[in-house]
């Protein structure tokens, strides 16, 4: 027997279908678009397109050094995951014990979450030029690694809290050591929250452009969303070669989410069920 479906359900899925909507119309109208001309965006942005062709596509990878700007993506938000990741890890394993100033090193590595991304793009600009970095890719994935650092220790600490501290007592028991118990038991059993943050600190570094268009100057350290800001400049607006290459930088972060969105779930909500 199927169960009626109250006015409250009917709201939801109302709900439900019309978020669904706000979200999928923006980015189909973004894929039809990167198959139009520029011209007929500009007279007719709304309309279906007369023809579908891949012109936008191949004149984007043939005037622009596209595959330069993945690598260079691909490399700064990698570098800048490991970093977060191998740092987050420690922090949460160590939280897991219990030693006099818990409270105070947690608060500490929370308190990054509650100070805005913005206000330290000065400090940041500055540190990356005494040091050297500047218009290198490592002094960017260095500062991404800084700014998605909070939001990484807490998704992993959520995920180990939940973790039975009977784990790490029974490896002791055994003779483990510490770098043991962390390899051979809390890694293996964290992979979902660990899975999750890295998909997190993925998804900000690869759309970040405030702090990369401000890090760098050439070709050589540019990245995709520095590169699709450069169709769009103040004396030429080619929105269809724009439209293009959004499209082959989004199309990578779709298909890692795709792929991991168990393991996302999982990590996400851990902490709801502890207990």
């Amino acid at each position: 027997m199927k169960p009626k479906l109250t006015a409250s359900c009917v709201m939801m899925y109302i709900f439900l279908y019309l978020m669904l909507i706000v979200m999928i119309v923006p980015f189909l109208w973004l894929i039809l678009s990167s198959f139009r001309p520029n011209m007929e965006l500009f007279s007719e942005p709304f309309s279906l397109p007369r023809h579908l062709s891949l012109a936008n596509y191949s004149a984007v990878l043939a005037s622009h050094p596209m595959f330069l700007y993945l690598f260079n993506t691909v490399f700064v938000t990698g570098v800048a995951a490991v970093i977060d990741v191998t740092v987050a890890v420690c922090a949460g394993y160590g939280c897991m014990h219990v030693f006099k100033g818990k409270g105070f090193v947690v608060f500490l590595l929370s308190l990054g979450l509650f100070i805005p991304t913005n206000a330290f793009l000065v400090p940041y600009y500055i540190m990356v030029n005494k040091v050297g970095l500047y218009d290198n890719l490592w002094g960017i994935a260095l500062t991404y690694a800084g700014i998605n650092l909070p939001i990484t220790v807490m998704v992993v600490r959520g995920y180990m809290d939940t973790l039975p501290t009977e784990l790490m007592e029974s490896a002791h028991i055994d003779g483990a050591t510490s770098r043991q118990t962390l390899i051979h038991i809390v890694l293996p059993i964290s992979v979902p929250g660990i899975v999750t943050a890295c998909v997190f600190v993925v998804i900000q570094c690869w759309n970040e452009l405030l702090f990369a268009n401000i890090l760098n100057q050439s070709d050589g350290s540019r990245t995709l969303q520095v590169a699709i800001r450069s169709f769009l400049t103040t004396f030429e607006a080619n929105y269809a070669y724009a439209f293009a290459a959004m499209v082959l930088a989004i199309l990578p972060t779709i298909i890692v989410y795709s792929l991991l969105t168990n393991q996302i779930i999982s990590g996400m909500t851990a902490g709801a069920v502890k207990g």
